[in-house]
Formats: C-alpha cells, sequence, structure tokens
C-alpha cells in the first residue's frame, strides 16, 4: 500500500500547477531557448510564469512577451546593479508599465553588498536610493515586490520597514531560520530557488523546514541557479518543480502538498486567480 500511496502522490503532483515566481524570460530568448522553456513548463506543470525587469529596457521587453503568452506575467524592475537610480523621465515609464493588466509586481529591486570585480560595483548609497524609488512606485500602485537581498539583511530589512504597506517576496532567499522570520513578520513570503538543492546549503534548508504553509513560494531565476542534480547548467523554468519536490522532502510531505500551498501563496500575492492561469506556453 505505501508505494501505491507513492504513485498517487506522484501522479497529483504532475496534475498540480506550479508558479515560477521569478524568471528571467527575456535572457532565455536572448539565448534562443524561449520556446523550449515554454513548452518545456508547459510538460512540468508550470501554469504560470513571472517573468522579471531587471531595467526600463527589460522591463518593457517581459511587456511584449507577455503579450504573446497567457501564462506569463512581468514585473517592472530596477536592479540594484544598476549605476545610477531611475530619473523622473525613467520613473514615469516605469509606471506606465505597471499600468499594464498583466503587470504582477515591482522587481527586480533590492540591495547587494557582495563585491567583486566584474560582478557590480554599484555604491551602497545609490542602491539604496534606487530601492527607495522602487519601494514608493510600488506602494503608489499597490504592487507587491520582488527583493534582491545580497549580504544585505539589515540593510534590506531596514528599508523595507521604512514602507510598511508594501507586501512581497524575498526574492532567491540566503538566509536563515532567524532571518526567514523576521521577513514573515513585515509580511515578506520566502521564495526558495535552487540554492535550497545545493550540498552547503543547511542554514536555507532549516528555513525551508521551519516557514509557516503561507509564507513561502518557489522560483528558479532562470537561466541561473539551476538546482542539483542540474546546477552548471542553464536553467529552465521547468526546474522548479525540482525545487517543489525538493522542499516537499525537507518538509517531510507530499510533494502535492508543497505544490498547492505555493501555487496559493503566489496567486494570492500576485493576484492572479485560478480561473486567469493558463498554461504558459500556451
Amino acid at each position: 500500500m505505501h508505494g501505491a500511496r507513492e504513485h498517487v502522490n506522484d501522479f497529483l503532483a504532475g496534475t498540480t500547477p506550479l508558479v515560477d515566481t521569478h524568471c528571467h524570460l527575456v535572457l532565455l530568448a536572448d539565448q534562443g531557448l524561449l520556446q523550449a522553456a515554454l513548452e518545456g513548463a508547459q510538460a512540468a506543470g508550470v501554469e504560470v510564469i513571472v517573468s522579471v525587469g531587471l531595467n526600463l529596457e527589460d522591463s518593457i521587453r517581459n511587456q511584449a512577451l507577455v503579450d504573446q503568452y497567457p501564462g506569463v506575467y512581468f514585473s517592472v524592475g530596477w536592479h540594484p546593479h544598476e549605476k545610477s537610480a531611475p530619473d523622473a523621465s525613467q520613473q514615469r515609464d516605469l509606471a506606465a508599465l505597471l499600468t499594464h493588466p498583466k503587470a504582477v509586481a515591482v522587481g527586480e529591486i533590492g540591495l547587494d553588498q557582495y563585491w567583486r570585480p566584474g560582478y557590480h560595483e554599484v555604491p551602497l548609497e545609490v542602491q539604496q536610493r534606487s530601492l527607495h524609488t522602487m519601494l514608493e512606485l510600488a506602494d503608489a500602485h499597490a504592487k507587491p515586490v520582488l527583493v534582491h537581498d545580497r549580504d544585505s539583511h539589515d540593510e534590506v530589512l531596514t528599508a523595507l520597514q521604512q514602507h510598511p504597506r508594501v507586501r512581497g517576496v524575498m526574492h532567491c532567499f540566503t538566509g536563515d531560520a532567524e532571518y526567514a522570520t523576521r521577513c514573515a513578520d513585515i509580511g515578506f513570503l520566502i521564495s526558495f530557488s535552487g540554492i535550497v538543492t545545493f550540498p552547503n546549503a543547511e542554514p536555507i534548508k532549516e528555513a525551508a523546514r521551519a516557514v509557516g504553509d503561507d509564507g513561502f513560494v518557489v522560483e528558479t531565476d532562470s537561466p541561473f541557479l539551476s538546482p542539483v542534480p542540474y546546477r552548471g547548467r542553464v536553467n529552465l523554468p521547468e526546474r522548479v518543480a525540482v525545487t517543489a519536490a525538493a522542499l516537499a522532502s525537507l518538509r517531510g510531505v507530499a510533494e502535492l502538498v508543497v505544490r498547492e500551498q505555493t501555487t496559493a501563496n503566489a496567486r494570492e500575492l500576485l493576484g492572479i486567480g485560478a480561473h486567469q492561469a493558463g498554461r504558459a506556453a500556451g
């Protein structure tokens, strides 16, 4: 009976939709992988993909994508690696993009203090100016935010606490269980990526075990951060299913449960009803 029950769980997991809350379809398109990525996502049961903007130009390109594919939504972003904060004209253009019916979030925004030559060299004060500008934009348009936080936990939380009406997602979570609790306390969901499958990611695994059922979502950050056993390869939206399965194992529940919980959490936060969601490659 145990084997039969596992078989039923596997079957149900394969028919329960998933949401990839953070993917860069524009970057996949630049590699000639867009159509294959969307077809693979559909086969894996990925019902919704949020394609994330990195700056104004990238956000515009994402808008063009969502007009072609019913299961693809987008966010309007200003990445912390941008060398200056958006000026008044850029802010107006970003705000205009947020009026699109499939613009579901402001992001990717945040802070990054992992310094090394060739990665980025944007001063923290410039990043903070960008972050506050984008948080104000999210507040004005009642949109959730997708937050990039690398080696900046305290600074990110300080900034978010200054905009108490803004909710969102801690993208590609790299903190521990205690930090996950601090994020949840200010209304933020934890987004687990392929990093949670890495052997040296025990603090993140502890956070995955501890977070509440209504407090987490899943993502790929495709084309980056492929989960084990695909580490080192170009990541694809379909592999959000691998991360969901890893989370189910860590939490001691069936994969079906994690699929249902993360999909419901993502839809609620992003305002995407089940009736709106279509297969990503539809």
